[in-house]
């Protein structure tokens, strides 16, 4: 059983609903593709950016979608997903940032989505800054 002390529970915040999510314990090797494939698997809105980082525990990144409502429905379905990435497994954490913007101060610059075939130099370009922006 999970026991909230005064302590833990003070580092709680709310944060209203914005489209921006932040998504957190998956497992080191996972990419943007394997986040992008899971939440279309469950029938979730695209997001229009995504930016990923790692830590020493886990990967985690934020997801930009086209609205608040679209933000929502993802949270719904997605948060708790659990599964399994080349035998570890995880369990999915989704929550509100209560930013109304894709934040990059922590985060590396969201990159433009690739396009379909061949990469040329904007998708090298796109690999090395590490998000991916699907309205360009």
């Amino acid at each position: 059983a999970v026991v909230s002390t005064q302590s833990t529970g003070a580092k709680n915040r709310l944060v209203d609903p914005t489209k921006i999510l932040h998504f957190f314990a998956l497992p080191l090797e996972v990419d943007e593709d394997f986040v992008l494939k899971l939440l279309e698997d469950k029938g979730c809105p695209t997001p229009t950016s995504i930016s990923m980082h790692k830590s020493e525990v886990c990967s985690a990144g934020l997801l930009e979608f086209d609205s608040t409502e679209e933000a929502i429905d993802t949270a719904a379905i997605a948060n708790h997903m659990q599964g399994s990435h080349k035998g570890v497994r995880y369990l999915l954490k989704i929550a509100f940032t209560g930013k109304k913007s894709m934040p990059v101060e922590n985060y590396e610059e969201a990159k433009p989505a690739a396009a379909a075939g061949g990469k040329d130099k904007k998708d090298v370009n796109e690999e090395q800054s590490g998000g991916r922006n699907f309205n360009d």
